[in-house]
């Protein structure tokens, strides 16, 4: 292999030295099982994926040996810099990973690719005052009507899951502006089951 450096690389590749950066940062922020390698399955059924805002996702796996990356040789991964090859020839990119975004240079350029959580909140992608399921189940009762006012705390409806009631209340004051579901139905886990928007209740202070 010569251990040259290419004068430009397409940000695909840098996308891929940002991808196994973080990985290297998640791996020296464990505070166990530092002896398996970073991403590494027994039985391995689809690559890992970093995914970056514009819809740049980087796979890549982790193996016994180190990473595996198709049409790329990782020689080299560390928490602030990567080593690629491409047949046979070698290009170093320094990291710096935020929170928020990773910059990226090599000799040919730089890229900065913004951060996609892995894991994110179901209750993030819907109306603000949704009640989610909190689990599968069926609904047994609904105490509350669009329109009504209800209290922080106030039960709104009841869920059986695993032969066990389960109890929704609202998360502040306000008003039932949206009811999705009825006594019987099947409901998933996060699925929305009411909306309370907040606003004035029956309830006046003195």
């Amino acid at each position: 292999m010569r251990c040259e450096q290419r004068a430009s690389k397409p940000p695909a590749q840098a996308a891929v030295a940002a991808a196994l950066a973080i990985a290297e940062t998640d791996r020296a922020a464990r505070t166990v099982q530092h002896g398996i390698p970073v991403g590494w399955r027994n039985v391995t059924s689809q690559p890992q994926r970093t995914e970056f805002d514009g819809d740049v996702v980087s796979e890549w796996l982790g193996t016994r040996d180190g990473y595996a990356v198709d049409g790329l040789d990782v020689v080299e991964a560390g928490p602030t810099r990567v080593v690629l090859a491409e047949d046979g020839v070698a290009t170093a990119y320094d990291v710096v990973a935020g929170d928020h975004a990773v910059d990226v240079d090599w000799p040919g350029g730089h890229l900065r690719l913004g951060r996609v959580p892995r894991f994110t909140d179901p209750a993030d992608a819907v109306a603000s005052g949704s009640l989610l399921a909190p689990m599968p189940g069926t609904v047994v009762s609904v105490a509350v009507e669009t329109g009504d006012q209800v209290a922080a705390g106030q039960p709104v409806l009841v869920l059986e899951a695993m032969k066990m009631q389960h109890t929704v209340s609202a998360p502040h004051a306000g008003t039932v502006t949206e009811i999705d579901v009825q006594p019987g139905t099947q409901v998933a886990a996060n699925e929305v089951l009411a909306v309370v928007s907040t606003g004035s209740t029956t309830e006046e202070t003195e």
